[in-house]
């Protein structure tokens, strides 16, 4: 890799964590959630009976947006979204077809979950998909989250290496490093009762992800009704 190809992932990678971590830390994803007088796990059985798992056991959310452009528009703004906050932008797109209107790419968010019981502490990120379809004025939203990345930590230092287990939100691909330990979605609470991993840890890391995905439906909106956007010159 380049100097200057360093120099640029370093860039988005810093944009995104200035733009993105004040929403999506943990104490910020705990007022999101608002659960008053209900524990993560009432919260968590609520949410299961709304959002359900695909046939590959993954945790899939599909949302029907009504936006305020026009395909090109919406395409080329969520282009820019995605490129502004990434780390990685060759790989974090997976897939993109201006003709189609269709785009999906991978997403990181860091340090979403500590439920501050578990010894040593848990601290959960997760890396989910995002797949957007744009046609005129509307636009299908997916949501695919697979599993939760967990690293064990016998105090509270959290920053470790260039990416993993860090506070924020950015798009994100091949080259970041993952946790060790990996929890599949489908066997973890609330999906699974017999769950062999930490109870609070996956309650609320599953609150959290849906407060994640509500983040991320929400900036899809916004990039639907941006006014200005700046296209590549043929």
């Amino acid at each position: 890799m380049n100097m200057k190809k360093l120099f640029l992932i370093c860039l988005c990678f810093t944009v995104a964590l200035a733009g993105y971590c004040q929403k999506t830390d943990v104490t910020s994803l705990e007022i999101s959630a608002d659960l008053g007088n209900e524990s993560y796990q009432d919260r968590a059985k609520k949410y299961q009976n709304s959002y359900k798992l695909n046939d590959n056991g993954e945790l899939e959310i599909t949302s029907y947006l009504q936006v305020g452009d026009t395909k090109e528009a919406m395409y080329n703004n969520l282009i820019n979204w995605i490129v502004s906050s990434c780390t990685e932008a060759a790989t974090a797109i997976i897939y993109e077809n201006e003709d189609e209107g269709r785009i999906t790419t991978r997403c990181y968010f860091g340090k979403i979950a500590n439920d501050g019981k578990s010894r040593p502490k848990e601290w959960v990120d997760i890396r989910p998909i995002l797949s957007v379809e744009v046609q005129d004025k509307e636009a299908m939203m997916k949501f695919i989250l697979p599993n939760f990345e967990v690293m064990q930590k016998s105090d509270d230092s959290s920053t470790r290496g260039f990416m993993g287990n860090t506070t924020g939100f950015c798009f994100t691909g091949d080259e970041t490093p993952k946790e060790v330990q990996v929890w599949p979605i489908s066997l973890c609470y609330p999906y699974n009762e017999n769950c062999k991993y930490t109870k609070t840890t996956c309650y609320m890391a599953y609150v959290h992800a849906i407060e994640c995905y509500k983040i991320l439906k929400q900036q899809v909106l916004n990039a639907g009704y941006k006014s200005t956007r700046n296209k590549k010159k043929s």
